[in-house]
């Protein structure tokens, strides 16, 4: 049996093993294949790295458990770019499904950059009435939440003696799954009380955004999984922070495996047609 004949007959378990190595590795040890800063994503950053220290960034947590793989990674990314700046987090959301995503990212980063709950960070929750909430929190966001997720009345919280309506805050992230989401930000918050807004929104998504940010309305754009990696090399980049970056692992392990599947194709057909030929 020649060597083309082999290749020909190569046990399937092999390949299962080789591809699962190859997508397991960067998971574990992120390499950064070929992961760059793009012009949407470069946008949402100098957005968030120009907000003066002291001031407030608003997060909507628009998503669920479904697309916690691409989304949650920019959640985390753009709080740690702005604690790591000094600016305070302001977070809700639009999506019951949310809540808790939400509820993780608070307990577990602001303690890396020594941040406290109601001094640098607060949690309004979800609240149903898209339209009105957003309304709502534009002429004084205590009417619509009296108390924060956690009980706590928001007159008890430090920072949101600063905080009283959408106009108090430089810029938000609408980081959404689909509707209610980003659209309803700009309808609603932008159209009415000028606020800038950027959006963070799973690939499939993505081209339902393009349209508001060709227009100017949309300040800036993290598209997917990809989205996500580049904001995290920005952060990284600028020294904002240095910890495990999820979406670059995941992109790594996406990119190998497309490369190890692209390989067998070719080495498979190579092989294929010049036995065929031998064959003759």
């Amino acid at each position: 049996m020649s060597f083309l004949e082999r290749l020909l007959k190569i046990d399937r378990k092999i390949i299962f093993i080789v591809m699962a190595v190859l997508v397991l590795f960067p998971l574990l040890k992120p390499l950064g294949l070929g992961v760059s800063s793009g012009p949407r994503a470069k946008a949402v950053f100098d957005a968030v790295d120009a907000i003066p220290p002291g001031k407030t960034l608003l997060i909507s947590v628009d998503f669920d458990p479904a697309s916690m793989p691409e989304l949650y990674p920019m959640l985390v990314a753009l709080m740690r770019h702005a604690f790591a700046r000094d600016v305070k987090v302001l977070l809700c959301g639009l999506w019951i499904t949310g809540a808790g995503l939400a509820d993780k990212a608070v307990t577990e980063i602001p303690p890396e950059y020594g941040k406290k709950y109601g001094e640098d960070v607060v949690y309004l929750g979800w609240k149903a009435g898209v339209d009105a909430v957003i309304l709502g929190m534009g002429e004084n966001i205590k009417n619509v939440f009296p108390v924060d997720y956690y009980g706590h009345p928001l007159d008890s919280l430090p920072m949101m003696n600063e905080v009283t309506r959408l106009r108090d805050i430089p810029f938000m992230v609408a980081i959404s799954a689909g509707t209610p989401g980003f659209s309803d930000w700009l309808l609603y918050a932008q159209s009415r009380y000028g606020m800038r807004v950027g959006a963070g929104v799973t690939a499939v998504s993505a081209a339902d955004a393009y349209p508001y940010l060709q227009s100017g309305q949309l300040t800036g754009l993290l598209a997917g999984m990809k989205g996500a990696a580049e904001y995290e090399v920005l952060v990284q980049r600028r020294g904002y922070s240095n910890v495990y970056m999820p979406a670059v692992a995941a992109m790594d392990s996406q990119s190998l495996a497309h490369i190890v599947i692209m390989v067998l194709v070719v080495i498979g057909n190579l092989a294929f047609f010049a036995t065929r030929r031998k064959r003759r």
